[in-house]
């Protein structure tokens, strides 16, 4: 394994040193060699003068993709060109003229151009006395199984990929950074459509770390269907960057600076030459966090009454900042062949200083002492993800065969430093103690996929996964109780590793039958994983089945109805699983279990959408059964180390329900507002069966607004705003969540540059409560944090912006045919 870095790295250098003038046909528009085209002339049927401007979008009627698109000349002339063997349809539309689609067109390399002639479009009523047209993309995509939201409008003055997040419906993002979907945290994120490079905290950092000028779009996918990866209870998120430069060469720059510490810099530059397709971004990142806030314990005694009390003022910064590099090479080496290497580095570091001050209180409220806890942090990651990749396709869209390998390899470096200052000489340091954490995470994945369509209304999908994970970890521990300089090793240090491999194979079937879209799927799965001390190992081994299912029905062209099934694992974490007690802080200790197994949602989703002039409406209620759900168990009356504390541990329950409704809406009014807004609301409960009396029963909700004023043709306002209500847990409640911010954005040279000014947490908001507990004692938590900050961000594309071909609904909604898309 230590040579698959070597190997990976090199052959991607060789495909970036390919000779770049070599030529290729049929390699998009404007390609060299004899690829296919369509032609043809626009004209207005009254008078027949051309209609310059005119837009012209070449679609495939397999998936309903568009493959590519020309602007009608002066002569009302078009051409597209490039175009590999296959089926086509167009659609002309400009404003003031009724669209117009074309019948279906096949390109052969017998027959490779294909001519419209002149089309004469219809005039419509439209009162208007200036026009200016811009074309964008849609803020919000609607599709049966997944919303799609254009990063560029939903957070134009976004610097990372969290802060793009927080502006998504249905996502939530914590003030540490953990994201969630619909209240649950057991969310897959995804970039491209395969698992995040990194995981747990290691993922809060990357994602911070991923410059926003790299993203596209971002797609929340409640209930995969069996072709995805099925982890992440609560469905995935999938966040897909720029790529695939149609022509030319194209750069990007972002800068942005705020009045707390807070800056960033992002670049993108891709070209396009004959066979070759080159993108690639880079990002800095760096900001710093004040936080201040109380964690107060009220220790308990028979019938309730208070024994002793703990006060404590938490005080101190995070800083975070690191560096992002993504490459994706793609090399025509056919027709129907091509190569692709995707690299992705990423070097991330955090700081940490903080202050907890501690006065001890007995039952009649009477100091018994003070002291304080100073704590310095520090982290470095790094992470190595590549990807080499091979795509034959027979026919675009239709059939075609993938296959890649990847390698990724992360490190995580922590050291942490805490002591103890008695009041009565604060310059003497006590109980002192390092940590060090010394991570290693080594992952190799082969999938192959294979998709075919047959005939217009049917397509099979079937593939392979399998993965290998080893993660070596030390932790270890050093204490100098007396503050002498002697350092002694501690019991509390330990070493695991942990290998986990997954097998997987699946199948979906996709049929179109009238108004009605049919799919379902199977996926087997066989995972076997040992988690290893030093003197003892826990392995286990276990098969599963993942079956799902999606049916539409469409009624008319604005209406959809929808019923969706999937079923979904989350795996226990290593940090889980871990035996060996770790201190969050000199009271509260975690410990985990490594007799854990995982547990299995399924989950059940009905779907309404509608659409019209003004915008679109979707509702969505759903049902989540989990078995062997993984809670956390407290023990306030724990003692570890010689220290009288509280335990958080894991176990698995018997089982949990939740259920709710989604809304999410889309509108316009006029020229000068468009936004969306979401409310979710969900009730959850936990039955701790026979093993344990915990459960819970519990209902909450959240609401987004995401409001864009058009104060002049160039000057735009969005405003958004965020508000989860308190949510009751097992052993506690948290309170409630806002969040709110306001963005002026303000366009250049021709849309070539924006300036966005944001003003982030206006009102001062930012932060949390949380009370815990049982009969014995209760805790309560608060943090608030510095958020208030402006920010101000400079972006400007030269050359011809980057055109990512993705699939995208058209206008009029999809034809029927087979599949949905993935």
């Amino acid at each position: 394994m230590i040579r698959i870095p070597f190997v990976s790295l090199v052959l991607f250098l060789l495909a970036g040193a390919l000779p770049a003038t070599a030529q290729q046909p049929g390699r998009g528009p404007g390609a060299q060699g004899p690829g296919g085209e369509i032609a043809g002339r626009v004209v207005a049927e009254e008078g027949g003068e051309p209609i310059v401007g005119a837009s012209v979008a070449v679609w495939s009627p397999a998936d309903q993709a568009i493959v590519s698109g020309d602007v009608v000349k002066g002569d009302g002339s078009f051409r597209v060109q490039g175009l590999t063997p296959g089926t086509y349809y167009v659609r002309i539309t400009s404003i003031g003229y009724e669209s117009h689609r074309s019948a279906d067109l096949t390109i052969s390399p017998a027959s490779p151009r294909s001519d419209l002639g002149t089309v004469s479009l219809v005039s419509a009523a439209v009162q208007a006395d200036e026009i200016e047209v811009t074309v964008e993309r849609p803020a919000v995509m609607i599709a049966p199984d997944r919303n799609v939201y254009a990063v560029r409008e939903v957070a134009p003055a976004a610097t990372n990929a969290t802060e793009v997040l927080e502006n998504v419906p249905s996502i939530q993002v914590d003030t540490d950074g953990r994201v969630s979907l619909r209240g649950n945290e057991n969310v897959a994120v995804q970039i491209n459509g395969r698992p995040a490079p990194v995981r747990g905290d290691q993922l809060i950092g990357f994602l911070q770390q991923l410059p926003a000028n790299a993203l596209d779009r971002i797609e929340v996918i409640p209930t995969p269907s069996a072709a995805h990866d099925p982890e992440g209870m609560a469905g995935i998120i999938n966040i897909v960057l720029k790529q695939n430069t149609d022509l030319g060469t194209s750069f990007g720059l972002t800068l942005g600076a705020a009045t707390e510490e807070r800056y960033n810099l992002g670049a993108n530059v891709g070209h396009q030459q004959g066979p070759f397709t080159l993108f690639t971004t880079y990002g800095f990142n760096r900001f710093g966090r004040e936080y201040e806030g109380i964690n107060d314990r009220r220790r308990l005694g028979a019938g309730g009454g208070i024994l002793s009390l703990t006060e404590q003022d938490v005080a101190g910064e995070n800083t975070f900042g690191g560096h992002n590099l993504t490459n994706t090479l793609e090399y025509k080496v056919s027709e129907r062949d091509a190569l692709t290497s995707t690299l992705v580095m990423n070097f991330r570091g955090s700081e940490e200083n903080s202050l907890s001050a501690y006065t001890e209180l007995d039952a009649a409220g009477e100091v018994t002492d003070v002291y304080a806890r100073p704590r310095e942090g520090e982290d470095d990651s790094f992470t190595f993800d590549h990807t080499l990749a091979w795509r034959r396709s027979w026919e675009p869209q239709r059939h075609f065969w993938s296959n890649e390998f990847r390698f990724n390899r992360s490190t995580d470096d922590d050291s942490t430093l805490l002591w103890r200052v008695p009041g009565a000489t604060p310059t003497l340091q006590l109980e002192r103690e390092n940590n060090e954490v010394d991570a290693v995470n080594r992952e190799l994945t082969l999938q192959s996929d294979y998709t075919r369509a047959f005939g217009e209304n049917s397509k099979l999908e079937a593939g392979y996964k399998g993965s290998f994970r080893r993660l070596e970890r030390e932790f270890t521990v050093l204490e100098d109780e007396l503050g002498t300089g002697v350092w002694t090793p501690s019991d509390r240090s330990n070493a695991f590793d942990f290998e986990e491999g997954v097998q997987a194979v699946y199948g979906v079937v996709s049929h179109g039958a009238g108004r009605f879209q049919l799919q379902g799927g199977l996926r087997a799965e066989y995972a076997s994983q040992d988690f290893a001390l030093t003197d003892e190992s826990f392995p286990h081994d276990y098969t599963s089945l993942f079956p799902s299912g999606i049916v539409t029905y469409k009624p008319s062209e604005t209406t959809e109805y929808k019923l969706a099934y999937s079923r979904r694992v989350r795996r226990p974490g290593t940090q889980e699983l871990n035996p060996f007690p770790t201190f969050m802080d000199p009271q509260n200790v975690f410990i985990g279990n490594p007799e854990l197994d995982p547990e299995y949602t399924d989950a059940v989703e009905l779907g309404y959408t509608r659409s019209g002039d003004f915008g679109s409406l979707q509702i969505s209620p759903f049902y989540r059964h989990t078995s062997d759900i993984i809670r956390f168990i407290v023990d306030t009356d724990a003692v570890i180390d010689d220290r009288e504390v509280t335990s958080v541990t894991f176990e698995n329950l018997a089982n949990s329900d939740s259920w709710g409704t989604d809304v999410n809406g889309t509108f316009e009014i006029g020229e000068w507002f468009n936004g969306f807004a979401s409310f979710n609301i969900f009730k959850q409960v936990t039955d701790g069966g026979s093993v344990t009396s915990l459960a819970s029963d519990a209902v909450t909700w959240s609401t987004r607004v995401n409001g864009t004023f058009a104060l002049s043709p160039t000057l735009s306002l969005q405003a958004t705003s965020f508000y989860r209500a308190p949510m009751e847990f097992e052993t506690g409640k948290f309170s409630s969540f806002k969040m709110t911010s306001l963005t002026l954005r303000q366009r250049l040279f021709e849309n070539r540059a924006t300036v966005s000014l944001r003003l982030n947490d206006p009102f001062k908001q930012m932060g949390f409560k949380v009370e815990a507990g049982d009969e014995n004692l209760v805790q309560f938590t608060e943090r608030a944090f510095n958020s208030r900050v402006l920010q101000l961000t400079f972006q400007y594309n030269f050359g011809r912006a980057p055109r990512v071909r993705q699939p995208q609904q058209p206008p009029d909604g999809p034809d029927t045919g087979g599949g949905f898309p993935q």
